[in-house]
């Protein structure tokens, strides 16, 4: 019974967009629709006392997927710590003269490109050569970070599920 309600909340999940790949999700809808509750799994996504409205949506929501509010709540507060996990990844890839810092999102929304002028001096081909070099490193960093958000944001399911 509780691996078939994780489930339930993993695809709450994987039925809404994450922002990753939907950017407005987080600076829109998270942060005008939802409110930390301090001792609650349910955290960003319970909905506000005095907004009727956002509770009725959220109870219909929830009714729709077969579950709890609580549920919905904690798969929704899941998805926004996940979001966050990968907002605050700083991943680098190149080297001291030519170098990016990226996000994990896909496509990232913070990107530092550093040349210094070294790393001019070696002329735009090989510039050319270490900046995308520089960025699938940046990539394939941010897959990896992804995957290991993905994997906190169950266990953090897997557990307040537990309490």
């Amino acid at each position: 019974h509780h691996t078939m309600r994780v489930a339930s909340i993993v695809s709450l999940l994987s039925l809404t967009a994450v922002a990753g790949f939907s950017p407005c999700f987080s600076r829109c809808a998270a942060k005008t629709a939802t409110q930390r509750y301090m001792f609650s799994g349910s955290g960003e996504a319970a909905p506000k006392e005095d907004d009727p409205e956002q509770l009725k949506a959220i109870e219909a929501a929830a009714k729709s997927m077969g579950m709890t509010v609580e549920e919905y709540q904690l798969g929704l507060n899941a998805r926004v710590r996940f979001e966050n996990q990968i907002s605050e990844m700083r991943l680098t890839g190149g080297s001291g003269d030519i170098m990016v810092e990226a996000d994990g999102r896909s496509p990232p929304n913070h990107i530092v490109v550093t040349i210094t002028e070294d790393g001019k001096a070696k002329g735009p081909e090989t510039v050319s050569k270490e900046l995308v070099a520089a960025f699938k490193s940046v990539a394939e960093a941010a897959k990896t970070g992804r995957k290991d958000a993905q994997s906190n944001m169950m266990q953090f399911i897997a557990d307040e599920m537990k309490k």
